[in-house]
């Protein structure tokens, strides 16, 4: 159980990594923080997994034969995607506003 762990978490911080990775790509953002982007992949899936298995929202997907290391793999990719889009919005608005921070004419 511990190894199985221990692979899932490591899967989890690849799919975070890769995730915030191409959610750069896609929102044309410096790549910066890709450790960030795995720790809150392995984040998100170490909270979704020990819910999962601690719940008794987990003992009844469990008797719907539902893993929970899909469902942690889906949200450890969505986290550092969140990230990137907090990210873009703040960049975004810091290129519409100057220095006086009055905003620009379109």
């Amino acid at each position: 159980m511990i190894f199985l762990l221990l692979v899932c978490g490591l899967l989890a911080m690849a799919a975070g990594a890769l995730a915030g990775v191409l959610a750069s790509f896609f929102l044309r953002l410096p790549i910066r923080g890709v450790w960030k982007d795995a720790v809150l992949g392995l984040f998100g899936f170490m909270v979704l997994f020990e819910t999962h298995l601690v719940s008794r929202i987990g003992a009844l997907l469990g008797n719907n034969l539902i893993d929970p290391v899909n469902p942690g793999l889906v949200v450890a990719a969505l986290c550092p995607i969140v990230r990137q889009v907090l990210r873009f919005r703040k960049v975004r608005s810091n290129r519409t506003t100057n220095s006086h921070g009055v905003k620009a004419d379109s």
